[in-house]
C-alpha cells in the first residue's frame, strides 16, 4: 500500500478512528477518576559549618558542608528520620509507608538539600514535608555533636517551609485526556488499515474494472455539493464534464447493444447511486434525447426532490391501479427530462417489482422515451434490485472509490447476472481528480 491508499484507509473507515478515539479517552477519564489524588510538598535544608573565625575558614567549612549534603539526604530518606516522623505526627502507617513518600536530594554544586513528601492530602504532604526536614535537622545536630563538647560542627537549618500544594499532582487529567486521545487515534488508525487491508476496496476504475467488467465513466464529484448543485455546470464544471463523458460512454454502448432501459444500482446505500442517474438523464437530456429516470428506491426516494417536485403520485400508486401513467409522469425544467417519482411506500410496492405490471410499466415508458434510466435500491440491501432486474434490458452499477468494497461489487454483479439481466458497465463515483477530461 502506498501513502494515498492509507489515507483512503481512514477516510473509508474513519469511525473505526473516531470511535478507538471515543473510548480511549473514555478509559482515560475513568482511570483519571479512579485514581487517588496525590499532592506534593517541598522544602529545603541549609547545610554549613559553624564557628568559622576567619574568611579562609569558612571557605574550608563550606567545602566541608557540600561534601556532608550527600550524606544527609541518604538520612532524610531513611528509616531513622521516618520512625521520628511517625511518632511526631502520630501517623498510622510505619517508617516503611513514609520512606516510600519521600525523596531527598542534594541541590548539585552548592549546600542545600531538597526534600520532597508526598500524600493524599494537601495538608498531610505539607506536614510531612516540614516534619523530614525537622527530624533531619535534629538528626544532624546529634549526629555532628556526637564526641564533640558544645556546639556541632555542621549543622542543617530549614532554610524553606513547605507551603500547602494548591492541586494534586496526580492524576493529571489534561496530560491522561491527551494520551488517551493519541493511543485511540493510533490504535483507531491501524485497526482501519487492518480493516481496508482484509476488505479490499475499490480505488480506480483499473479495481472496479478487475471486479465486474467496463468501467464506463468516472464521476468527479466535488466534496460536500448535493446532486443539484453538482449539475450546476458554472458551479463545478469538472463534475459536469465527467458525466457528458460518461454519456459519450454509455450512448456507445447502448448503440452497439440496443440497450434503451437501464437499470443504475450498487452495493450499498449512499454511494451516488442516484446522482450518477441523474447526472446522466441530464447529460443524455441536453443532447436532445427524450429520457425518464424512475425511482424504483422506495425507501430513500431523491428523484422528485433534486428536481424541485413535490409530493405526487409515482410508481408506487401506479403498481397498486390508483393512478395513471399520465398521474406518474412528470416533464421537469430541462427539456427532454421527465421523472417518474417513487410515491408513497405501500407494504405491497417492492413485492410488485416480480410481477407482469412492473415489466408492463418499463414497456410502456420504452414507448414514449428513448431511455428509460431506473434508479434502484442497494443490491445488497435486500432482493428487489435483482427482482427488478429482470424488467430491464441492462444493468450499470456504480460504486465508489475508497470506500466500496471490491467483493461487494462482484456479489452485486453475480446476483444481477442471476435474473437473467446482463451488465453493461460500471460507474466510479467520487472517483480521484487530476486526470483529463474530454468532452463528447
Amino acid at each position: 500500500m502506498g501513502i494515498g491508499d492509507y489515507f483512503s484507509a481512514l477516510r473509508a473507515h474513519w469511525t473505526i478512528v473516531v470511535a478507538c478515539a471515543v473510548l480511549a479517552v473514555v478509559a482515560a477519564a475513568a482511570v483519571s477518576a479512579l485514581t487517588s489524588p496525590t499532592y506534593i510538598a517541598s522544602t529545603r535544608l541549609f547545610v554549613n559549618t559553624t564557628g568559622a573565625a576567619t574568611a579562609s575558614d569558612a571557605y574550608q567549612g563550606s567545602l566541608f558542608s557540600t561534601g556532608r549534603v550527600a550524606s544527609y539526604a541518604e538520612l532524610a530518606a531513611g528509616e531513622e528520620v521516618a520512625r521520628r516522623v511517625v511518632s511526631s505526627l502520630g501517623l498510622p502507617e510505619g517508617p516503611e509507608a513514609v520512606m516510600s513518600q519521600v525523596e531527598a536530594s542534594a541541590v548539585p554544586g552548592s549546600v542545600l538539600l531538597d526534600v520532597t513528601a508526598s500524600a493524599g492530602s494537601p495538608t498531610g504532604a505539607r506536614d510531612l514535608a516540614n516534619s523530614v526536614a525537622e527530624q533531619t535537622s535534629a538528626l544532624v545536630r546529634e549526629l555532628e555533636s556526637a564526641g564533640r563538647q558544645g556546639e556541632p560542627a555542621v549543622s542543617a537549618t530549614i532554610a524553606d517551609f513547605a507551603d500547602m500544594p494548591a492541586r494534586p499532582t496526580t492524576p493529571s487529567w489534561g496530560r491522561n485526556l491527551v494520551f488517551g486521545l493519541l493511543v485511540g487515534v493510533i490504535v483507531g488508525s491501524i485497526a482501519a488499515v487492518a480493516r481496508a487491508l482484509g476488505r479490499p476496496i475499490v480505488r480506480s476504475a483499473g479495481d472496479l474494472a478487475a471486479a465486474v467488467g467496463p468501467v464506463l465513466g468516472t464521476i468527479l464529484v466535488a466534496r460536500g455539493a448535493s446532486a443539484n448543485e453538482m449539475l450546476a455546470v458554472d458551479r463545478h464544471p469538472e463534475a459536469q464534464e465527467s458525466f457528458r463523458e460518461l454519456r459519450a460512454s454509455f450512448l456507445a454502448a447502448t448503440t452497439s447493444t440496443g440497450y434503451r432501459t437501464v437499470l443504475l444500482t450498487g452495493p450499498s446505500p449512499g454511494i451516488g447511486t442516484s446522482t450518477t442517474a441523474i447526472g446522466l438523464a441530464v447529460t443524455l437530456a441536453e443532447s436532445s434525447r427524450s429520457v425518464v429516470v424512475v425511482d424504483a428506491d422506495v425507501r430513500g426516494a431523491t428523484v422528485h426532490t433534486t428536481f424541485g417536485v413535490g409530493p405526487t403520485p409515482g410508481l408506487a400508486e401506479y403498481l397498486s391501479g390508483t393512478a395513471t401513467m399520465n398521474d406518474v409522469v412528470v416533464p421537469t425544467d430541462l427539456d427532454n427530462l421527465s421523472i417518474l417519482a417513487s410515491g408513497l411506500e405501500r407494504p405491497d410496492t417492492r413485492a410488485s417489482f416480480g410481477t407482469p405490471k412492473m415489466v408492463e410499466t418499463i414497456k410502456v415508458l420504452r414507448q414514449y422515451f428513448e431511455y428509460v434510466l431506473v434508479d434502484a435500491p442497494a443490491v445488497l440491501s435486500g432482493s428487489d434490485t435483482a427482482v427488478l432486474a429482470a424488467s430491464v434490458d441492462a444493468a450499470l452499477i456504480v460504486a465508489r472509490a475508497g470506500e466500496t468494497a471490491r467483493r461487494d461489487v462482484t456479489t452485486t454483479a453475480d446476483k444481477i447476472r442471476l435474473s437473467g439481466t446482463p451488465i453493461m458497465g460500471s460507474v466510479v463515483n467520487h472517483g480521484p481528480r487530476g486526470r483529463r477530461t474530454r468532452r463528447s
